[in-house]
């Protein structure tokens, strides 16, 4: 049982008191330093949070909707399994093949610095930054140590490719920072036709073919049912949005005339 400290007496009774402070002190310090730890910067060799970090010789960055958009004013939601657990899996086990095979990359290990862009583009260009913080010059010739000697300033490592991120809305924010700093990115889920336009995203390359093929193949099924009235459902943002824009499109030079009545629905 917790047996309080001895102290003299005096007139606010602290005999009396001294058994209800020690728990709400523990619960005010609790608050206080967990509170200070979430907003403590990383130094060097500390992981962010959502993030994992992998050691190598070539280190590889990887943009993964792990968590959903977060409500009342939080980040991130809830998990993803599908299209963002499994995808970041997908990664790991491909590194780890790569890795533990001689012939493809001998006496080279590859590296990952893999973040959570919580489905939501604003996020997803903070946490990006990381991937360029090697690449920015920092001037330290005002910092002098207590001893009169310069500082030594560990440089993070250097991200040499992004893997993401999923959603166009995130890829097209991170491209645009990536480009500054010509660091190539593969997307493998980013469909938006806005991405196709060389002259702005010169580093921005992906495995899956654009909306437009999606939009020509809308507009040859509503040609072969003889259609000219349709309705079209999206979702907000860069994929849905530029989705009909590209079937409205296509169904023009097709020649076609169709009447869509197009509803944008809100991503949950």
């Amino acid at each position: 049982m917790f047996q309080p400290p001895a102290c003299g007496p005096n007139r606010n009774g602290c005999r009396r008191n001294i058994h209800v402070l020690p728990p709400l002190l523990l619960l005010l310090l609790y608050s206080s330093l967990k509170a200070s730890l979430a907003a403590r910067p990383k130094g060097p060799g500390q992981t962010h949070l959502n993030s994992i970090r992998i050691d190598g010789d070539i280190s590889l960055g990887g943009l993964f909707p792990v968590h959903a958009r977060g409500h009342d004013g939080k980040p991130c939601g809830e998990l993803k399994k599908e299209k963002g657990i499994h995808r970041l899996e997908a990664m790991l086990f491909a590194l780890d093949r790569i890795n533990n095979d001689n012939n493809l990359l001998p006496n080279i290990t590859l590296g990952a610095r893999i973040l959570d862009t919580c489905s939501r583009d604003t996020h997803a260009l903070e946490q990006s930054l990381t991937f360029v913080q090697a690449l920015i010059e920092k001037d330290g010739t005002d910092v002098k140590c207590l001893g009169g000697g310069a500082p030594i300033i560990t440089k993070p490592e250097r991200v040499v490719g992004v893997i993401g991120a999923s959603s166009s809305s995130v890829s097209i924010m991170v491209a645009n920072i990536l480009r500054l700093f010509k660091i190539p990115q593969v997307s493998y889920a980013s469909t938006a036709p806005e991405l196709s336009d060389n002259t702005r995203y010169d580093f921005f390359s992906r495995v899956v073919p654009p909306d437009t093929y999606q939009a020509q193949a809308m507009v040859d099924i509503v040609k072969a049912m003889r259609w000219n009235y349709v309705s079209t459902v999206a979702s907000e943002g860069n994929y849905g949005e530029s989705g009909v824009e590209a079937f409205i499109q296509k169904s023009r030079e097709d020649g076609e005339y169709i009447c869509p009545d197009t509803a944008i629905l809100p991503l949950l």
